[in-house]
């Protein structure tokens, strides 16, 4: 088993949390959003809240991947014992 391989085991381990964890963040990104738009944009919350669009966002990308890759991987799993 390569290093790769092992580490994707490992983080596979973890898919429940994960998807919990882009679920938090989901939840977070759509309550900022919705906050900036009813908020006035020239308030120094309107920028701390692009700020934190950019973080949510750079965190939700490789957690979904994580997601993503381990129920892909999952799936091919199961066609191999088919």
């Amino acid at each position: 088993m390569s290093t790769r391989e092992r580490f994707w085991d490992i983080v596979c381990d973890f898919r429940a949390q994960f998807r919990l964890l882009l679920f938090f963040l989901t939840t977070l990104l759509v309550l900022t959003v919705v906050t900036m738009l009813l908020g006035e944009q020239r308030t120094d919350a309107y920028v701390i809240s692009l700020v934190t669009i950019a973080l949510l966002l750079a965190t939700i990308v490789p957690v979904s991947y994580c997601v993503w890759r381990c129920g892909t991987s999952e799936n091919e799993f199961e066609t191999d014992r088919e």
